[in-house]
């Protein structure tokens, strides 16, 4: 499994002059690439092969080879990426078009080959170009197996150490499984096949998602009234990055708490297999064809990063996630198969059963998808992130 660890850039003065220079030099490299591609389209109408890329890019730029490779790698892969786009014929294939855009800064990268770290010292030392010395950058704690480090930019300069970490294969044969329902409200509702139930409440992140728009909302409004290209809308822009880096660190943070606890809960209960539902078609396009409030209401969810979180986390615990249809599952009576739809989070049916909305949700996705018939928990966890 590939990870990645973010830490601030730390090295000497000159050294980080020198480095400030870099991803520039990396966007020249991009927009280099689409310049010669454009033009070899015109005339052969074919496009440039990788080693001709390589070919065309080589010594060109006051960049270490491997920073130079590393962009048109990342060139290549971007245009072939399209015209697979184009081939699979997706919903929305024909709106993929080619790199195009030209870039001011893109992040400088270095591969295996261009990086070595000293352990022992906390430091890794990075390629320079030809006739320069390498640049020595201070890290804390630098973690095994490196096999990519790249410059990048948020408040400030970071270098983003994407590391390869080996983890045992586990293999769970309780035959336990459980369900997730996925919300807005409460990040996760989830009932396991004998009788196991918890909840995990979204509303540290939903606070942290109002906090973060009403910040950036007070900044634009005085960006507002500057000059565009001025200084001062230069600050208000600079400001406006770092409120919301400084927020996705917070709110990213409650994802692993939350991700974390719902992992050890798998773990304690012995859980081979959860179900959690699709919820792409809920997520995607929504503008114009939901109501504004529902709209800001999605956008202050974060689902496709809980369900990343939680699945590289089940997984080094050998619990695997099985996504299936979920449509209509907080709506059926678990008891007398009734639909029944509700506007609190509180499910009652005509035929006498109640039960919360979102563990009815988790009851209906375990019941359609292994050989359980629960209608209810025998014992429940309410959690929430502080």
């Amino acid at each position: 499994m590939y990870k990645t660890r973010i830490v601030p850039l730390k090295c000497n003065k000159t050294d980080y002059e020198y480095m400030l220079t870099l991803n520039k030099i990396s966007a020249d490299v991009w927009n280099y690439c689409i310049q010669i591609d454009e033009e070899n389209r015109k005339k052969t109408k074919k496009d440039l092969t990788l080693s001709e890329l390589e070919f065309e890019t080589k010594q060109k730029f006051l960049l270490h080879a491997k920073g130079v490779h590393h962009i048109v790698f990342k060139y290549y892969y971007a245009r072939n990426n399209m015209w697979k786009s184009r081939k699979a014929n997706h919903k929305n294939s024909r709106k993929v078009e080619l790199p195009y855009k030209e870039k001011r800064f893109l992040p400088t990268g270095w591969d295996i080959q261009a990086l070595t770290c000293n352990y022992d010292k906390n430091q890794i030392r990075l390629t320079c170009i030809k006739g320069r010395g390498r640049i020595t950058c201070f890290v804390k704690s630098i973690p095994l197996n490196v096999v990519e480090i790249e410059l990048i930019y948020k408040d400030k300069y970071y270098l983003a150490i994407k590391y390869k970490e080996e983890i045992d294969e586990k293999i769970i044969m309780s035959g336990n499984t459980a369900s997730i329902d996925l919300g807005e409200i409460h990040a996760v509702a989830s009932i396991n096949s004998i009788g196991g139930a918890i909840i995990i409440t979204n509303r540290k992140i939903r606070s942290l998602v109002r906090l973060k728009d009403k910040r950036k909302a007070e900044i634009l409004s005085l960006r507002s009234s500057c000059k565009k290209g001025s200084n001062k809308y230069f600050v208000y822009t600079k400001a406006i990055s770092k409120i919301k880096f400084e927020f996705d660190k917070k709110i990213n943070d409650v994802i692993h708490k939350q991700s974390k606890i719902y992992a050890n809960w798998c773990k304690d209960n012995s859980i081979q297999t959860v179900y959690y539902g699709d919820l792409d078609s809920a997520t995607r396009n929504s503008n114009g064809r939901l109501r504004k409030s529902t709209n800001q209401k999605l956008n202050m969810w974060r689902f496709g990063q809980i369900k990343n979180h939680l699945t590289y986390k089940l997984a080094s615990e050998g619990i695997s996630m099985i996504k299936i249809n979920e449509a209509y599952t907080s709506q059926i009576c678990p008891h007398c198969n009734r639909k029944n739809k509700t506007t609190t989070r509180n499910y009652a049916c005509h035929c006498g059963y109640s039960q919360h909305r979102d563990i009815v949700g988790a009851i209906n996705i375990l019941n359609n998808n292994s050989n359980s018939h629960m209608e209810s928990y025998s014992k429940k966890e309410y959690l929430q992130i502080r």
